[in-house]
């Protein structure tokens, strides 16, 4: 293979997990691993396109042009288009994603071609495909669409599915400018059940404040802001909606939709409203239901539609045709009448999806599992199968034989196909119930083997490739089968597992498939390589295998090497009984390389050739003799690198010339074998996105070569082009090819018959399990079926099903058969030393049992432990050890657990413990059972104290400011006034702590001054305010109860001191008394003191208690100290001995004792008495005197005891008692503390709950900011875009005015441009130039299932049909007589002209009409956009309003009395003298009728009373009415006389009163200031001039007693003046002086008159004033006082 050679694709087969689609009517086109297939559905025949860069991603067709378009796989992918059949490029997209493209899809009609892209940008764009120009995108962050669909009869219309959302894109233009309106189609729900979005805005009742305050959207309850805020839905209110996964359009641009859970939607597209037509479940929608569902969901429901599946859906002028998972086609018929569904046929296995050909005659259905059937809706009864070549992951393939004719592979699921070499095409299927691992081709036979994940291998004959069978299987190991290798003579076959056992069989049928024996390498063996020596027939093998610690995904390092010998047989001594080889026998020897392998592959040369991942690298290694027999090292010859994507792997041709390598990268590489140097041929068949190529076979000639991807599905063959003169190397190859082929057909010849019995064998005594009828295989050939059978058969290959039956063979492997006949075997050979062994084993063991028995007799020094007894130390010693082992697993499993209870303890410890300032303890009564906790209290923290005296030092201050401005603006009332008001104020204070503070703290004694009203709660400042004061009260009243709880717990243990005192005395008592009775002693229980909870006693341990070595020995010498004190306490004490002997063991006999004292009875009483003697007689007397006297005193101290026993028991009671009364009265308190610390606990939580409102509002108003603020962004955009769309308009509308007026003047210049023409003939040639033919439109009727053309179709485009009929008028044959040709054809062109610029101006008009229309819906838009705005102004100014109502409408807590009814009942003892005995039912019927007319009469009597009320509450209402009337009027009348004064004028004029005061009063103080400084200058000038003045008036008293000396002498001298005056003027009239009198008074009269009219005046004149300001009141503007 020179460096001119290069590999050409052959075919290419897979099946695609995409849609398959139409190119044109006859051929479907489906992309497979990196390459687009295109089939003729009637020839069969395939053309294959390869993808130049990256791989192929989403594909389209384009079937009414004939185009293919696909995306690349790569880092900003282009789209590419090819055109059919030339499959020659037309158009490259770029830029329309970073990363990959998700859906690709062409428009029915024009040159629209749509693409959605992925991560980043998730943009679906609009192309121009013909211009190879992109028109617009819009990005829909998010979304991961499976559906993209043009509208047929709109080109400007396309749907967009997800299962999340259905989107439908409008496309609107203005000349080159094109848009995306988007519209969301709501979704119903999966159940039918209507989907009520949340409104976005305040309804018109939200102003209405409820109970707990106004009602927020879910979104500002939730406290979400932004984008979240708006599709924010709750879990337990989100609905399962439907999901779509298919649609379709219909003629009228409606649109079905199919749901992933079966449901099959009707989509309005102008309204955009969905309805359910067919459920899952087979239940319809009633006509009830459909009225209470949505909005969104008016269209009607078809009656009568069962359900089908809707995975995929297609439109035909038939129906609309379903089909999904259950394998059906079904056709929907919708008539005016009915809607029916009809089954066409079944395939039998899930349909991927269904696509028309362009004519719409034929229906293509795709296949999950890799079939495809053409449906035709006019032959129903006729379905053809055009491909059926399954679906799945290769396993590998392979060449058959030698590689001529035929190929074969595997699919992972059991399926295995033949192929033909030459041309690709299916021979035979057979598939087999299990999961195939690997595959190997015998090169000598025509069979191939299968190894399975069970550890069996299947052996399957191809020597008739149409007819493949099983004939023959073995279950070699239980561990899965990795690797199946035959060497390249066909004589053995290699079977490696993953645990690193290998076997060898010999893969001759004629042998049966005996399996020669195995080896053992280290660990999982990942692969392995045959070198075969055609000439010594000798098999070299080298195993690859992974040992513990290596990273199998970078491959191993642990190489094993053996020779196969052509003699092998399993009998020979190479194979001992158990069937391992032997290590010598074999040569098996071992080494481990330096770096980790993924492949190795070994040559006849001793060379190896091996793949590193790691530094992506094939080596080529020369095998040396290693420094012992069973080793070998690897020296490197050559390293040249590999691909670029691992791991890779390697295979070596038969003639050992050429070297390949594969990798996940996709690219096939093959080298010269000798050096390694340079690539000779490169070439890519898989994508690296898919895996890569998995497996490759080569040809004995190499010029095959077959390769299998990872996950692609695909195989591909490719042929050698190679220099036809040839080279020395191609010699070579060619006679190393002669001389396999001869020896191989050979040895084919005589296996093949081999085979053949083995088949024969198996069906003598197996049957086969067949799909199709009771055939086994189906001849080759078109096959068709009929639609009500149901089933399909291959069109171009047979197909069987094969079932495994291992009931021959046994259940064991061949490893664990010979495993059991090698032990039964040396059971054999060595059964008498065994039973000798046994017998002496037996003798020994009853030895051992008798010196056991000895043993326990012995004496304790001489006795043996029980495991000295033990003869096997190994095995005792491994059993402690095991136990040690599991005792430290335990022992360390058991200290992890208590060091994690310890630890949980300490926490709980530290929380509830140590951190409470007060712990939380129980006191319990002495008899009465009461019980009563205190409050467990934490110390309160430095933040909190600091919080609550800030907290109080702000109210100071409010409270200071609140009384300066009560004592600033409140006047102060008189006296009776003053008295009347703190009377009122005391009741006010009293109904205050009663009613409306809330709570009854204040009872209880702990007031906080500091406290807000109820009624002064509006800011959320002050509410936080209140919630940290009532915590301060709430911790206040705990610890007052507390303290109260610690001097109750203290009187306690005074009193069970006291009373253990008592108790001891009583004991003593009792016991002096000889009596048994049970005292009663008081005892603190665990919940009194909690503190022992965390003292374990030695009583609670019920285990066990584990010593250490050092505590028991420590023990043991504290025990022999005790026993030595013991010992030396009872040796002889004389003092001791002295006191018991002499005084009975005690200094001094105590009153105590009287009870125990007895007097000796002599020794003479027990004779009779006429023994005694006198002298006994005597001491007989005494001793019963004194025997009296002493009873005497022991029952006068009995009686003493007794009457202190009594006086003990009745104190100790009496305590008991009064503590129990104690405790009664803590009990009450703690109630009544509870009651108080959750009233003020309901105070805290509808505080927090007012808050919470409020933060709901504020998130509320928040959100609405922030949708106004885009709106308006939004408004900006559209507005500007709006400016510049009416600048294009304007543009386009002068461009079309000049484009008129140039039509205009070519019609104003005919005459001039014809003036050489005379005017008759101008005359009758300007109406040839106005003259136009009639075109008529030529109309055919067309039969078409198309359901998206008309029944008559134009046959040519309209103008072009224009221009044709042109070509008659310009013919001569139209030109008037007497005319110059040359004129004429002058008049033609300038005619043509004129059409030209008519069309034009037509195609301008249009266009222009078009651009109004669009500028027109951006206006409107703009028009909504200023109302949304205006709506949100709107609906923030009302959340401003009903903020204000919230805080004013408060929620206030009262504390009301609750009153006493009490009900008395009289005892009633019955009378039966005047009674009769009547029967059970006549007394039940007559109490039946009694209850009725009693009831009759209630119910009466209440109807009776409720008019009665009604009555009585209507006169109440109306007195109530007439009463506020009258207070009314009397308002109205008081408002009429009401002065309003300039302070009222001031107050309700200005805005901020209070400031406005503040500020007058501080210029009020600063004049007040002014004026005294000014008063005190001028008292000091009035001091100064008084004293001036002052000395003035001494001065004038001195100068008046002078001037009164005057005036007496002036006195004197008028007096004198007078009487000479008399005596001189004459005596006046009478009349004179009455006249002057007269005029007097009459003046005097005037006077009085004018003075008294003058009052008269000014007083009417304040009282017309008085009535003009009572019947016109007004608030005069009053003058502003400055102050100084």
């Amino acid at each position: 293979m020179d460096n001119t050679d290069s590999l050409s694709v052959r075919w290419v087969k897979g099946y695609t997990p995409q849609k398959v689609l139409f190119v044109n009517n006859n051929t479907i086109c489906y992309p497979c691993g990196n390459f687009l297939i295109f089939m003729d559905i009637n020839t069969k025949k395939e053309k294959v396109l390869q993808c130049e860069n990256g791989s192929i991603g989403v594909f389209t067709t384009n079937s009414t042009k004939n185009i293919v378009a696909f995306a690349e796989q790569r880092l900003k992918p282009f789209i590419n288009l090819y055109s059919f059949p030339e499959l020659t490029k037309t158009s490259v997209l770029m830029d329309g994603a970073e990363l990959d493209y998700v859906l690709l899809e062409f428009s029915y009609s024009g040159f629209y071609f749509a693409s959605f892209s992925s991560l980043p940008e998730f943009n679906l764009t609009i192309w121009n495909w013909k211009a190879n120009v992109r028109l617009c995108s819009e990005s829909v962050v998010g979304m991961q669409p499976t559906v993209l669909s043009f509208n047929p009869v709109n080109q400007l219309q396309l749907c967009l599915a997800s299962e999340e959302r259905l989107l439908l894109w409008n496309i609107e233009r203005c000349d080159d400018f094109h848009l995306l309106k988007r519209i969301d189609v709501k979704l119903p729900a999966e159940d039918g059940t209507p989907v009520v979005s949340e409104d976005v805005g305040i309804g018109p009742d939200s102003s209405a404040l409820t109970y707990y305050g106004p009602k927020m959207l879910i979104s500002a309850q939730a406290g979400l802001v932004g984008d979240l805020a708006n599709i924010f839905v709750p879990r337990e209110l989100k609905k399962t909606l439907v999901q779509p996964i298919s649609v379709c359009w219909t003629p009228i641009s409606d649109l079905y939709v199919g749901c992933k859970t079966g449901q099959l939607l009707l989509v309005d597209a102008e309204l955009h409203r969905a309805v359910v037509l067919a459920t899952p479940f087979n239940e319809q929608l009633s006509s009830g239901s459909m009225k209470n569902m949505s909005s969104n969901l008016t269209m009607s429901v078809y009656p009568e539609l069962k359900p089908c599946a809707v995975k995929t859906l297609a439109l035909n002028k038939k129906g609309l045709y379903t089909a999904g998972l259950d394998g059906i086609l079904y056709c929907i018929k919708v008539t005016p009448q009915k809607v029916e569904i009809e089954e066409c046929f079944s395939v039998g296995m899930p349909i991927r999806n269904i696509a028309f050909s362009v004519d719409f005659e034929s229906l293509l259905v795709a296949t999950e599992t890799g079939s495809m059937h053409i449906y035709k809706p006019s032959q129903p009864d006729k379905v053809t199968t055009v491909l059926d070549i399954h679906s799945g992951d290769y396993v590998s393939a392979a060449l058959l034989g030698t590689g001529k004719q035929y190929c074969v592979s595997a699919r992972i699921l059991g399926a295995v196909q033949v192929w033909s070499v030459a041309d690709g095409k299916l021979i035979s299927t057979l598939v087999l119930p299990v999961k195939i691992k690997v595959m190997a081709s015998c090169p000598s036979s025509n069979y191939v083997a299968l190894g399975t994940e069970t550890g069996h291998i299947y052996f399957i004959n191809l020597a008739k490739v149409e007819t493949p069978h099983l004939v023959y299987q073995i279950h070699l190991h239980n561990i899965s089968i990795q690797c199946l290798e035959y060497d390249h003579g066909g004589q053995y076959l290699l079977a490696g597992c993953s645990d690193g056992h290998m076997f060898i069989l010999n893969a001759k049928p004629s042998k049966q498939f005996k399996v020669l024996g195995y080896t053992e390498v280290k660990d999982e063996i990942m692969g392995c390589s045959l070198a075969f020596h055609m000439s010594k027939k000798i098999v070299n093998c080298l195993i690859l295998a992974s040992q513990t610690g290596d990273d199998k995904s970078h491959g191993a390092t642990w190489l094993t090497r053996f020779d196969l010998l052509g003699d092998l047989t399993a009998s020979s001594t190479s194979v001992d009984h158990r069937g391992m080889m032997n290590d010598v026998a074999i040569r098996k020897q071992q080494c481990q390389a330096e770096l980790p392998l993924t492949s190795v592959i070994l040559n006849t040369d001793h060379h190896v050739y091996g793949y590193c991942t790691l530094t992506r690298t094939i080596y080529k290694y020369k095998i040396t003799k290693g420094s012992s027999n069973d080793t070998f090292n690897l020296i490197t010859q050559a390293k040249v690198e590999g691909h670029q994507l691992g791991p890779g792997f390697l295979y070596l041709s038969a003639n050992q010339q050429y070297l390949v390598s594969v990798a996940r990268d996709g690219y096939i590489q093959l080298r010269d074998a000798s050096n390694l140097q340079g690539t000779h041929l490169e070439t890519q068949c898989h994508s690296y996105r898919l895996g890569g190529v998995k497996s490759i076979a080569l040809s004995l000639d190499c010029r095959t070569v077959l390769t299998t991807g990872v996950h692609d599905g695909t195989i591909v063959c490719n042929t050698e082009r190679f220099d036809p003169a040839g080279s020395e190397r191609n010699k070579v190859v060619l006679d190393y090819n002669r001389s396999m082929i001869s020896m191989l057909d050979q040895s084919c010849v005589a296996e093949d018959k081999a085979l053949a019995v083995l088949e024969q064998q198996r069906e003598g005594t197996k049957d086969k399990l067949d799909v199709a009828a009771d055939t086994s295989h189906l001849s080759p050939g078109t096959s068709t079926l009929s639609a009500s059978s149901f089933s399909i058969a291959s069109t171009s290959s047979s197909k069987s099903y094969q079932r495994v039956d291992d009931s021959r063979f046994p259940e064991s492997t061949w490893l664990e058969t010979k495993m059991a006949e090698a032990v039964e075997k040396d059971n054999r050979k060595h059964a008498e030393a065994k039973a000798k062994l046994k017998q002496g084993i037996k003798k020994l063991r009853a030895t051992i049992k008798r010196m056991m028995l000895e043993n326990e007799n012995v004496p304790e020094i001489e006795r043996l432990e029980h495991h000295e007894f033990n003869l096997d130390l190994k095995e005792q010693k491994r059993l402690h050890s095991e136990g040690e082992e599991k005792v430290a697993k335990v022992r360390e499993t058991i200290e992890m657990e208590n060091l994690a209870n310890q630890y949980l303890r300490e926490v709980i410890k530290r929380e509830c413990w140590d951190n409470m300032s007060v712990k939380g303890r129980t006191l319990e009564a002495f008899s009465s059972g009461l019980a009563v906790t205190n409050y467990p209290m934490r110390e309160r923290s430095s933040g909190e104290l600091e919080l609550l005296k800030k907290v109080m030092q702000q109210r100071t201050i409010e409270l200071i400011d609140l009384k300066a401005r009560k004592d600033i603006v409140e006047t102060p009332p008189k006296k009776e006034e003053k008295e009347d008001e703190e009377a009122e104020d005391e009741e006010s204070k009293e109904e205050e702590s009663t009613a409306l503070k809330g709570s009854l703290t204040s009872e209880y004694g702990v007031v906080n001054p500091y406290l807000y009203k109820q009624l002064e709660l509006h800011t959320k400042d002050e509410k936080i305010n209140q919630i940290i004061l009532l915590q301060d009260v709430i911790y206040n009243i705990k610890t007052a109860f507390n303290k109260e709880f610690d001097a109750t717990y203290k009187q306690k243990e005074v009193e069970m001191a006291r009373v253990k005192d008592r108790t001891m005395r009583i004991l003593e008592i009792m016991q002096q008394l000889d009596m048994d009775e049970e005292v009663w002693l008081p005892t603190m229980s665990n919940k009194e003191l909690p503190e022992r909870e965390f003292e374990v006693q030695d009583s609670e341990i019920t285990a066990e208690r584990y010593l250490t070595p050092e505590q028991k020995r420590k023990l043991e010498e504290e025990y022999k100290a005790e026993q030595l004190r013991l010992l030396a306490a009872k040796a002889d004490n004389w003092r001791e001995r002295a006191l018991k002997d002499m005084m009975g063991g005690v200094l001094e006999t105590k009153k105590s004792d009287i009870l125990k004292m007895e007097i000796p009875v002599p020794y003479f009483m027990d004779k009779p008495e006429f023994e005694w003697t006198e002298e006994q007689i005597k001491q007989a007397k005494e001793y019963a005197i004194k025997e009296q006297e002493l009873n005497e005193e022991k029952d006068k101290y009995r009686k003493t005891l007794e009457s202190e026993l009594k006086k003990l028991q009745s104190s100790v009671a009496e305590s008991r008692s009064n503590f129990d009364d104690i405790m009664n009265k803590l009990f009450e308190k703690k109630v009544r503390t509870e009651m108080i610390i959750y009233q003020e606990e309901l105070k805290i939580c509808n505080l927090v709950f007012s808050l919470r409102i409020e933060e709901e509002i504020q998130n509320r108003n928040a959100q609405i900011n922030y949708i106004l603020e885009e709106q308006k962004d939004f408004m900006a955009v559209k507005s500007q875009m709006t400016q510049n769309m009416k600048v294009m308009v304007d543009r386009f509308r002068e461009s079309y005015d000049d484009l008129v007026a140039e039509d205009r003047l070519l019609d104003r210049g005919f005459r001039k441009e014809f003036s050489d023409v005379s005017a008759t003939m101008v005359d009758q040639l300007y109406k040839l130039y106005k003259r136009r033919p009639k075109v008529q439109l030529q109309r055919i009727q067309v039969a078409t299932a198309n359901p998206f053309e008309d029944q008559s179709q134009s046959v040519d485009d309209s103008h072009a049909s224009f221009l044709a009929a042109m070509v008659d008028l310009d013919s001569l044959d139209s030109k008037p007589e007497n005319l110059d040709p040359a004129v004429w054809n002058r008049f033609c062109e300038s005619r043509r002209k004129k059409i030209e610029s008519e069309n034009q101006v037509r195609f301008k008009a249009v266009t222009l009409a078009e651009m109004q229309m669009f500028l027109q819906r951006r206006m409107e838009e703009d028009e909504n956009n200023g109302q949304q705005i205006n709506n949100l102004i709107q609906e923030l100014n009302n959340l401003r309003e009903i903020k204000s109502q919230f805080q004013l409408n408060l929620m206030v807590q009262l504390v009301l009395k609750q009153g006493q009814v009490e009900v008395t009942s009289s005892d009633f003892i019955p009378d039966y003298s005047n009674s009769i005995f009547l029967h059970k039912g006549v007394v039940e019927d007559l109490n039946s009728t009694i209850q009725l007319l009693g009831e009759k009469k209630v119910a009466s009597m209440v109807e009776r009373k409720d008019f009665r009320k009604k009555i009585v509450q209507v006169e109440w209402e109306c007195q109530k009415m007439l009463m506020q009337m009258d207070d009314l009027h009397n308002k109205i009348r008081d408002i009429l006389k009401f002065k309003i004064s300039k302070q009222a004028q001031m107050y309700l004029r200005e805005a901020n009163y209070d400031s406005q005061i503040n500020a007058n009063i501080m210029g009020m103080e600063r004049s007040v200031q002014g004026q005294e400084k000014f008063h005190s200058k001028v008292l000091k000038k009035k001091q100064e001039a008084i004293k001036e003045l002052e000395k003035q008036i001494a001065q004038l008293k001195r100068e008046m007693k002078v001037m009164d000396r005057q005036l007496k002498e002036q006195h004197i001298s008028v007096s004198e003046r007078q009487n000479i005056q008399e005596m001189i003027t004459p005596v006046e009239s009478e009349q004179d002086s009455r006249n002057r009198f007269r005029d007097l008074m009459q003046h005097n009269r005037l006077m009085e008159l004018s003075r008294s009219q003058a009052e008269d005046i000014a007083i009417l004149r304040s009282e017309l004033e008085r009535q003009r300001m009572k019947s016109f009141p007004i608030l005069a503007e009053t003058e502003q006082y400055s102050y100084a």
